[in-house]
């Protein structure tokens, strides 16, 4: 009997898997399914072996009798049931480090175009706004206040992989980091050069506050406007993790009042946004389409990765990134004993 890997998406999602032809060879048979409901996605999944996908819910993973693994399409797996899955005995993996470069990259981006001005300058230009007398406007409204970057403070909300990828390129600019991430241990301040502090702390003074956090019912509004009026007027927001660690309403709010200077933003809380959106009415917003993952380098590795970890499956490994060890014991009673 093959080995059946599902697919599973509410839209179109080109590119998995990379090679249909080594799936074949290894005994698996893919199949692609668009689901837009619970019910539908049963019906894709009840007899599936693997699930690649970005969102299963309970209703969905109960449902599933032979499934071993699902695989997260992305480092985020908050649309996943985690807990479901780990009673019912299925292992929960995520491309963990597979664009750690290019989000901490990004990261750097929006903070430079925030410090710098990057996007308010270009628009005065295409605006005609170059010559001596226009450029007065530019000299007024937009340049003041900018800041030397180095010897300022960037505080890293959430200290993971991407974070820690970001720490040289932020030191190479001559910028001061702090973090606050309640589960990483003291000895991470030495080995990467950084100073823990509280959430309060670090709001109160950072020059940048980059989101770095998952997703949990306990960091969702992790930031709203009592932190907001808690950073400088001078300060930026950056988030490349995920929409929902911001209060949208009170961001608006926080920008409209000065409470804080701008943000660079890589994701929403939605990921539908329209051109009416209030946070793309703020010219001290940049705003990029949820692509800090992206490069042809990353692309081809994500597509990969869902066969890597099917193969260690299959092979009786557990998975390389594993999002819930602690189904070990529930798993091998139900499917027998598995190696490292």
């Amino acid at each position: 009997m093959s080995f059946k890997a599902v697919l599973l998406t509410p839209a179109p999602y080109p590119g998995i898997p990379h090679d249909e032809h080594a799936y074949r060879e290894k005994g698996i048979e893919v199949v692609k399914a668009i689901c837009k409901t619970d019910e539908e996605a049963i019906a894709a999944v009840a007899d599936a072996d693997a699930v690649v996908t970005g969102i299963l819910s309970r209703n969905v993973i109960e449902k599933m009798t032979r499934c071993k693994l699902i695989h997260s399409i992305g480092i985020g797996y908050d649309g996943i049931d985690v807990n479901a899955a780990t009673e019912h005995g299925i292992c929960v993996s995520n491309p963990a480090d597979y664009c750690l470069e290019e989000v901490s990259d990004h990261a750097m981006a929006l903070l430079l175009a925030c410090a710098r001005k990057i996007t308010r300058q270009d628009r005065a230009v295409r605006e005609g706004k170059w010559d001596s007398v226009a450029k007065l406007e530019i000299r007024q409204r937009i340049w003041p206040p900018m800041f030397r970057l180095k010897g300022q403070t960037l505080g890293l909300v959430g200290f993971g992989n991407i974070p820690r990828t970001l720490v040289p390129k932020a030191k190479g600019f001559g910028l001061r980091i702090i973090a606050y991430d309640p589960y990483v241990p003291r000895e991470v301040e030495e080995k990467y050069g950084v100073e823990l502090v509280d959430l309060d702390y670090l709001l109160r003074n950072s020059d940048y506050v980059s989101l770095h956090a998952a997703l949990t019912p306990q960091t969702h509004h992790l930031l709203g406007m009592e932190e907001f009026k808690k950073m400088k007027p001078t300060a930026y927001l950056i988030n490349t993790a995920r929409g929902g660690l911001v209060d949208e309403q009170a961001l608006c709010e926080a920008l409209s009042k000065g409470y804080i200077a701008g943000a660079g933003l890589d994701v929403l809380e939605t990921e539908s946004v329209s051109p009416d959106h209030p946070l793309l009415r703020f010219d001290n917003v940049i705003v990029t389409p949820h692509g800090a993952h992206y490069s042809e380098s990353s692309a081809l590795e994500i597509r990969r990765r869902p066969f890597e970890e099917i193969c260690r499956i299959m092979e009786g490994r557990w998975p390389r990134c594993f999002v819930n060890p602690q189904v070990k014991e529930k798993y091998m009673s139900k499917w027998g004993t598995m190696r490292e």
